[in-house]
Parts: structure tokens; C-alpha cells; sequence
């Protein structure tokens, strides 16, 4: 079409420019013609070079990892193939899926400072996607997992043995030997992966020296999202990484405004990692559903934070996420941990937090809730917020004293919180068996009623009999409660007090003495 008006206005504007009509045209005709002719000249140029483009988009198209000479026999190095299914993909920028079928995909390998003038050993990420759209990585049984004898930490350049600093911190990068990622995304969108297990190896590994701030500060993370949009994950299952599980490192140019980026992480695994089960340094937009973040550092080597999950901003701030039916158990540290760089708005909901060594949570950051959780191990924090709307809140949740498979779960209290404002427990259950039940300190004279924090139609269940008699079993110096009922199974001559001397009363809680010799369901 605009080929034929292309045509009609060229011969109108020869016409009556170029020779003369028995019918005089004035000037503006003359002009409107001009313009008319230009107009249509760039709309068919627009048209051609969109029909070219078309023209050369390719179908989707579907391959096999062993069409580019995988075998997946647990013995070979799968590595090549894998790097050429990345570079084919790549070239066709996504628009298709990667099967990888059943079996055991061995990949893995690294260059020297010899070869590479850059740093003691160079690892190489297996599905390395740049710009890539539509896409899928699709497991059918399969497991990638990494060579044995890959070289992690600080090592010499020269003499390739391990190196140890004196230095607190070494980030001396010409030292440093790093394995990859194994599936690395940037600047993508319209991801799909599904159905892979990653073993990171962790046995396998030669460790050198620490490298970083604590522990090995090195990429090797199962997944590695930077600045992607739209990329969903489930039924994955990546463990014994020498860093994190998943790391996402979204931009934030817009700050709070920034549109969702809808990251979303389903039914999956990430345990036994060395650093993190999960990673959040920056984005908008992350969705968690009935997944697990657990036993972070009870590998081979752990590197801190060594929590769950680490909700840490330093690419950008971090917004707008939900996790829903988690587990956060046995972390060497938290299970979960957000106290640095501005993160905000984050719904948890039906989780299970549970803290053997360090506290179950941790969070120092506005707008973090919590609905219908659980809390196995002692919670520390809150934020200290100058409004109801930004207070950490926990609503309906059920902290609890309960051993993980024998061992006792974190802490002296099942809540601890100090100098925090306006911090909610609305309709929790607080069960004790051996530890105090919460220790809430703050200038009482200083705040005023709405600031200080609140307690509302709890019920609280006192087992602990294993203090002396008159010892405090709580410290609430700020709390204000209202609607609580206490089951105490402790004898009345145990005398316990709260803080500052005062035997508990009812006031408007509701005490009830129950039969000390009554067992737990």
C-alpha cells in the first residue's frame, strides 16, 4: 500500500512541478505535495525495514542438549556442549526451549593465570544467556553437576597453590580462583526454567585460602539473575554451591516505582549451600511459593551471612515481595536476615522459620509482615518505625520452643526486642518450655502510647519450671498487651515475675492455672 502511494504522489508532485499545467497551482499546493511525498517516503522506508526485520526473525524451536554432544553418562565433561548450546541460543537471542534429558551432566572447568593474565583460575558459567527472550531450560531427571577438583579461594598466580592472607579482608583478585555459574541470566526476559537439579560439589573441591570479606567470596551461584524481567523457576533443586543457590541482582532505576519485574521461585529447593540459600540484592517484584531455604552453611565450608535467605540491597533497593509455605530451617545463621541497604514491603505468609544456632529472624527494615507463621528459635528486631504503616507486624503467627531433630531450637527468649516502636503481635500463640518468653526493653517515659510496642489477644503458654523460684520469666519495660490469656503450668509457688518485680496479673489478661503435671500435645 505504501508502495502504490509512494508511486501516485511521485507522479502527481513531477506532475505539477515539472511541467505546466494549462491550470495554475499556487505555491502552498506545490508545497503540501512536497510534503505529502516525504511523508510517504519514510512510511514506506518504516514498512520495508519492518518487513525486513520480520523476515528474518527465526521460529521457536526446540533442542536436546545431546544434539550439541552431551552425554550424560556422569563420567564425561559436558561442559563444550553446553557453551555451544548457550552460544546458539544466544545468536538466536532465546526463542526456544533447551530439553536436557535424564541423566548426570558433569560440567566444570577452569583456566589458569598462565592462560588467562588475569586471575590464579578462571571458571567458565556453563548456560551463559545475554539478551535473551523466550526461552526455556526444561529438566527431564537431569543433574548438572560440577567436576571434581575445581579449584575455589585464594590461590598463589604463579605456583597455583593455595594462598592464605593475613589481611581481614582479601579481595586481592589476581589471587582468585572462582568456578562460574551454572545457569547465568542477563539482561533477559521471558525466562522458564524447570525440572533441574544443580550439584555444586561442594566434597569435590579444592579450597584455598579465604578470599573476601568472611569465608569464599567467589561466584559460583545455581542461578545468577542480573537485571532480568519475567523469569519464573520451579521445581528446581540446587545445593552444595560454593556461594548461594540463587542470587538476584535486579536494577531499580525508578526506586519505588519501578515496575514489577516478576521473578517468581516455585516448588523448589535450595539447601546446603555455602553462603546463601537466596540472595536478594536488588529488584521490585519477587514472588516465593511452597520452597525451601535450608541447612545454609552445614556443608563442606560456610560463608557469611549464611542465612536462609538474605534480603540485602546493593544493586538497587529491594521491594514488593511475597514468599508463601517456606522453609527457612537449620541455618547456620538466620534463617532469615534483612538489615542492610533499603528494602521494603515483603509479605510472608504460612512460613516456618526455624533457628538452631542463630535466631529463626532478623529484620530491621519497614513493612515486613507476617501472617499465620512460624517461629521455632528466637525472632530478634523489628523495625523502629515512626509509622503503624511501615512496623514489622506479625499476625495470627505461633512462636513456639521446639527441638529440630533433637537439637534445641535458638535463644533465652522466644522474642527479643529492644528500642523498636510500634512492632504488632495481633492473635499470636507464645509456647515455652524451657526459655523465658520475651524480653521487650525501651524507654517507657519516652514514647508515647502509640509508639510503644503492642500485644493484643495472645495466648501464652508457660511451661518453664526449671527457674528459681521468684525469677522473671519475661521483660516487657515498653509492651503495652491488652486481651491476653496465660495457661501456666508452673506451680503457684514458683512465684515467676515480669520485669521490674510485678508478680503477672490479670488486668485485663486472663490467667489460668493449669495442671503442671498435664502434657504438651
Amino acid at each position: 500500500m505504501c508502495l502504490i502511494l509512494l508511486f501516485w504522489c511521485k507522479n502527481m508532485f513531477v506532475r505539477f512541478t515539472l511541467f505546466k499545467p494549462a491550470v495554475t497551482f499556487n505555491k502552498s499546493k506545490v508545497v503540501f505535495m512536497r510534503v505529502c511525498y516525504n511523508l510517504i517516503l519514510f512510511l514506506f522506508i518504516v514498512s520495508l525495514c519492518s518487513d525486513t526485520t520480520e523476515n528474518k526473525r527465526v521460529s521457536y524451536e526446540k533442542k536436546s542438549i545431546k544434539e550439541f554432544g552431551a552425554r550424560g553418562d556422569g563420567k564425561t565433561n559436558d561442559q563444550a556442549a553446553f557453551e555451544k548450546a548457550a552460544t546458539y541460543f544466544k545468536e538466536r537471542k532465546g526463542n526456544g526451549k533447551l530439553i536436557i534429558p535424564k541423566g548426570v551432566y558433569i560440567v566444570g572447568v577452569q583456566d589458569n593465570y598462565s592462560k588467562t593474565q588475569s586471575n590464579a583460575f578462571t571458571g567458565k558459567n556453563v548456560l551463559d544467556l545475554k539478551d535473551c527472550s523466550d526461552f526455556t531450560l526444561e529438566g527431564r531427571g537431569a543433574v548438572i553437576k560440577y567436576a571434581d577438583s575445581l579449584k575455589f579461594g585464594a590461590f598463589d598466580p604463579t605456583t597455583g597453590k593455595s594462598f592464605s592472607s593475613s589481611a581481614a579482608v582479601f579481595t586481592e583478585y589476581k589471587f582468585a580462583a572462582f568456578i562460574g555459574y551454572p545457569i547465568n541470566l542477563k539482561n533477559c526476559t521471558n525466562i522458564f526454567i524447570r525440572g533441574i537439579e544443580i550439584d555444586g560439589n561442594q566434597k569435590g573441591m579444592i579450597l584455598g585460602g579465604k578470599f573476601g570479606d568472611h569465608g569464599f567470596q567467589l561466584p559460583h551461584d545455581g542461578i545468577f539473575i542480573d537485571n532480568c524481567t519475567n523469569v519464573s523457576i520451579d521445581k528446581v533443586n540446587i545445593h552444595h554451591m560454593g556461594r548461594d543457590g540463587i542470587q538476584i541482582v535486579n536494577l531499580t532505576p525508578q526506586g519505588k516505582s519501578t515496575p514489577d519485574q516478576h521473578i517468581t521461585i516455585t516448588n523448589s529447593v535450595f539447601e546446603y549451600n555455602a553462603r546463601q540459600g537466596l540472595s536478594w540484592t536488588g529488584g521490585s517484584g519477587l514472588k516465593v511459593k511452597n520452597s525451601k531455604f535450608n541447612h545454609t552453611g552445614r556443608g563442606r565450608f560456610v560463608s557469611a551471612p549464611a542465612a536462609g535467605v538474605d534480603i540485602e540491597a546493593e544493586r538497587g533497593i529491594i521491594t514488593n515481595g511475597i514468599f508463601e509455605s517456606c522453609e527457612f530451617f537449620d541455618n547456620n545463621a538466620c534463617g532469615l536476615v534483612a538489615d542492610s541497604g533499603p528494602s521494603s514491603d515483603m509479605q510472608f505468609n504460612n512460613c516456618t522459620f526455624w533457628g538452631t544456632t542463630n535466631w529463626s529472624m532478623w529484620t530491621t527494615k519497614p513493612n515486613y509482615n507476617f501472617y499465620r507463621c512460624n517461629f521455632y528459635g528466637s525472632i530478634v528486631h523489628g523495625y523502629d518505625s515512626p509509622t503503624t504503616k511501615d512496623a514489622t507486624k506479625f499476625i495470627r503467627c505461633n512462636f513456639e520452643e521446639k527441638n529440630y531433630k533433637g537439637v534445641p531450637s535458638y535463644g533465652k527468649y522466644l522474642v527479643e526486642v529492644n528500642f523498636v516502636r510500634r512492632i504488632l503481635f495481633d492473635s499470636c500463640t507464645f509456647t515455652s518450655y524451657t526459655k523465658k518468653l520475651w524480653w521487650f526493653d525501651g524507654p517507657p517515659n519516652q514514647w508515647t502510647e502509640d509508639e510503644r510496642p503492642l500485644m493484643k489477644n495472645a495466648h501464652i503458654i508457660a511451661r518453664m519450671t526449671n527457674f528459681k523460684e521468684g525469677d522473671f520469666i519475661s521483660v516487657k519495660n515498653c509492651l503495652k498487651e491488652s486481651g491476653s490469656t496465660y495457661d501456666l503450668y508452673y506451680p503457684k509457688t514458683k512465684r515467676y515475675s515480669e520485669s521490674g518485680g510485678f508478680y503477672i496479673d490479670g488486668g485485663n489478661n486472663k490467667l489460668v492455672w493449669k495442671d503442671s503435671t498435664q502434657k504438651s500435645k
